[in-house]
């Protein structure tokens, strides 16, 4: 069995897309093979591409961009495409892990469906995923002992989703959020996120609030 779990984020370096997936890894049992791609702005190889279509499932982890797939991914789906087009390989399920920025992880349910409806147009399964809300808190908290309280829910369904895409099962579209009200949510990342960036960046909360004639 042979996964490959390909981390879309345009970040170079660290990225939530990445957390998420070594956790991922972590709960996939020892008789798969598991080889990770970290896609950059440039692409991947026809190498590559061929190591990717010799997989039984693919996992796609990447941040939302305007509701929908940042363009190195949009990129480089249409490239793979047109390889397995060419190649016949069509015995392949896809899985996606999305995060957004966003409190809520509905937010992300057009990007899952540009997924699916690339899967049918390149004749693939679609298997389902993960759409997280508060992505960049994860980065954030990672090595916080309340990251586990607040990410609870994405650590049990990473867990069954790992469970599906050992077997190529479908797995449903589930939507999480994390286990913290909404405006405790805003204030968290109010004073522990956007005033530290804006401080680190030289800017005062009057330069932030100031409108833009």
């Amino acid at each position: 069995m042979k996964i490959a779990a390909i981390n879309a984020s345009p970040k170079t370096g660290a990225s939530n897309s990445g957390i998420i997936l070594d956790k991922l890894n972590g709960y996939i049992g020892k008789r798969c093979e598991i080889v990770n791609y970290s896609l950059s702005s440039k692409g991947f190889s026809e190498a590559v591409y061929s190591d990717i279509v010799a997989s039984d499932a693919v996992v796609l982890a990447f941040p939302l961009y305007v509701d929908a797939l940042p363009s190195n991914l949009l990129k480089m789906l249409i490239e793979l495409e047109g390889y397995i087009s060419r190649n016949n390989a069509n015995d392949i399920v896809v899985y996606a892990i999305i995060n957004n920025g966003f409190y809520e992880g509905e937010q992300t349910r057009i990007a899952f469906e540009i997924i699916q409806n690339w899967c049918d147009r390149a004749r693939l399964k679609f298997g389902g995923g993960i759409g997280q809300g508060a992505g960049e808190t994860i980065g954030v908290m990672k090595n916080s002992s309340i990251s586990k309280t607040l990410f609870g829910a994405l650590e049990r369904e990473l867990n069954r989703l790992a469970e599906k895409i050992e077997s190529t099962a479908a797995y449903e579209i589930k939507y999480l959020t994390p286990f913290l009200p909404r405006f405790l949510w805003s204030l968290a990342a109010k004073y522990a996120f956007w005033r530290p960036l804006a401080a680190k960046n030289k800017l005062s909360m009057k330069d932030i609030e100031k409108r833009i004639a």
